[in-house]
């Protein structure tokens, strides 16, 4: 394999100036963006760890209604 030399890689002002324009275009369309949009008016539901963890693994503590076909006799 051969080895070669390291090369310089040099940054310019102008280049910085530049990429410096574009990120702040960026940021402030997607302001724009964010301000016309009606935000969101739904309340915030807060939950336990118990029910996060329970809701992440797919287990649903409710009980189920029984579906036996057999009448309810009092």
């Amino acid at each position: 394999m051969l080895r070669r030399n390291p090369t310089r890689i040099e940054l310019k002002l102008t280049d910085i100036e530049t990429e410096y324009e574009v990120v702040k275009k960026e940021q402030e369309s997607e302001r724009s963006k964010n301000l016309g949009v009606a935000p969101n008016l739904t309340p915030l539901i807060l939950k336990t760890k118990s029910e996060l963890i329970n809701e992440r693994i797919g287990y649903d503590p409710k009980p189920k209604p029984q579906t036996s076909h057999r009448p309810i006799v009092n």
